[in-house]
């Protein structure tokens, strides 16, 4: 049967409609036809009541996998809503490098039975997978791939292949080792498929391996094995013995979900918070950084208390304000979120700083120049006073070309001085922008205090 995308698209509707109506036995029916990872986002998206009965309609080992696609923190989340015994027995299912992940979301008492229960090899490998530091590629490896010895035939390892656990990750690579398990070359299925039989894989081996270390920052690793072309990198401990692999699919995860941290530490957001976090828990993530904007924003306080006479003769000029510094912040962010995810995908490098200070100047004039004209008009329509729309237009004109500017260099210059730009540059831009647009604002106010009351 071919299935195409309308086809496709029914078995999705089907499958969520019955979800929503709690027809688990339907909705597991209609997920047969569908991709495990299709499946987990529409579980994901499902009543909560309604997961595990379908799950436990499905095949074991297609619920594990299914399981295994969705997000460690909604799977802890409802995990920790069963027993222990049913906990544990959908943990069996669930990749092993998944269920570390899992398991270093479960309470202490929780994580401390779980061990308990499993084999001693399969306890020394969840410990070891969720010791890993956070942010590491040792935290987000798989440690199911294929190894061989150096001194393997061809035809042993086709048959290797054959035997391997169906868990396995990925045979499109198979990584040959020394006698004390470090790499020393990889052969390719493809390889291994154009070789004679009796010969030894040293002999016909890829020797130029490229690897990374466990506590490597796996943001590097995954642009790394983008950047190659590879399929996936191998992960080897300190010593040099391999220990797990980083796979393409995973690389683009943690590339998308980098871009997504940006965006969400621009707002001072922390990128340990998720939606699954205690309330008490995100008001310690989040007030501190609100606390330090209260700071940061009393530079506008004081540009605006000095400037009291000035808006205690023309009281009309507050009106205003607001739209200054708010399209001021508006255009900045724009400016802002380009730089950012330009510098998280690699397309620009540090050192295009002058070129990207020239694409925003070009901007923010013609945007300056259209944006406070219009503002200037609506501003003299609103009020009937020429000089105040005039001041007006100016000051948003000016403050659009200099939010432009800082927004679309900033990340350049907090990345050169080896900082996170996303975390810093967004409460300093809007910081920023707040005080040159209300300086710009009412400091013409002043000068033309006199056009504007007569």
């Amino acid at each position: 049967m071919l299935l195409v995308p309308e086809t496709l698209k029914g078995y999705r509707e089907q499958m969520s409609a019955a979800l929503a109506a709690g027809k688990t036995e339907e909705a597991a029916a209609a997920s047969v036809r569908l991709s495990t990872g299709r499946c987990a986002e529409l579980l994901t998206e499902a009543p909560r009541p309604h997961i595990f009965p379908t799950l436990e309609k499905m095949k074991r080992d297609r619920a594990g996998r299914i399981l295994t696609d969705m997000s460690p923190d909604l799977v802890a989340s409802l995990l920790n809503d069963l027993s222990d015994t049913e906990a544990f027995g959908w943990m069996q299912e669930i990749a092993v490098d998944r269920a570390a992940d899992i398991y270093a979301l479960f309470p202490e008492e929780r994580q401390k039975a779980y061990l308990c229960q499993l084999n001693k090899e399969d306890a020394v490998e969840i410990r070891e997978l969720s010791s890993h530091k956070a942010g590491s590629v040792g935290a987000v490896m798989t440690t199911n791939f294929l190894a061989i010895r150096e001194d393997t035939t061809i035809g042993e390892t086709r048959e290797a292949i054959r035997e391997a656990p169906s868990h396995t990750e990925t045979r499109n690579y198979i990584y040959i080792l020394d006698k004390d398990d470090k790499p020393v070359g990889v052969l390719s299925l493809r390889d291994i498929l154009r070789q004679d039989r009796a010969s030894v894989v040293k002999d016909v081996m890829g020797k130029n391996l490229i690897v990374v270390e466990v506590d490597t920052e796996a943001t590097y690793a995954a642009e790394m094995l983008r950047n190659r072309g590879y399929l996936a990198l191998p992960v080897i401990e300190e010593s040099g013995r391999l220990v797990g692999i980083l796979e393409m699919d995973v690389a683009i995860s943690i590339l998308a979900q980098n871009v997504a941290d940006q965006f969400v530490t621009m707002g001072g957001a922390s990128t340990e918070e998720s939606f699954y976090t205690p309330p008490m828990g995100s008001v310690r993530m989040r007030l501190p950084w609100m606390a330090a904007n209260i700071f940061l924003n009393l530079g506008a306080v004081f540009v605006i208390s000095s400037f009291e006479d000035t808006i205690a003769q023309v009281a009309l000029l507050a009106v205003f304000l607001p739209m200054i510094t708010d399209m001021g912040g508006n255009v900045g962010i724009q400016a802002l979120s380009v730089a950012i995810r330009s510098i998280a995908l690699g397309e620009v490098r540090l050192q295009e700083f002058w070129k990207a200070t020239r694409k925003e100047l070009t901007i923010g004039l013609v945007n300056g120049v259209a944006l406070g004209c219009l503002f200037a008009l609506v501003a003299y329509v609103i009020k009937g006073n020429g000089w105040l729309g005039l001041v007006a237009g100016t000051a948003l004109g000016v403050n659009v070309l200099m939010a432009g500017v800082i927004g679309g260099t900033l990340p350049f210059l907090i990345k050169r001085l080896g900082k996170d730009p996303a975390m810093m540059t967004g409460p300093v831009l809007t910081t920023i922008t707040d005080i040159t647009g209300v300086t710009i604002y009412l400091g013409l106010s002043t000068l033309f205090l006199t056009q504007i009351l007569g």
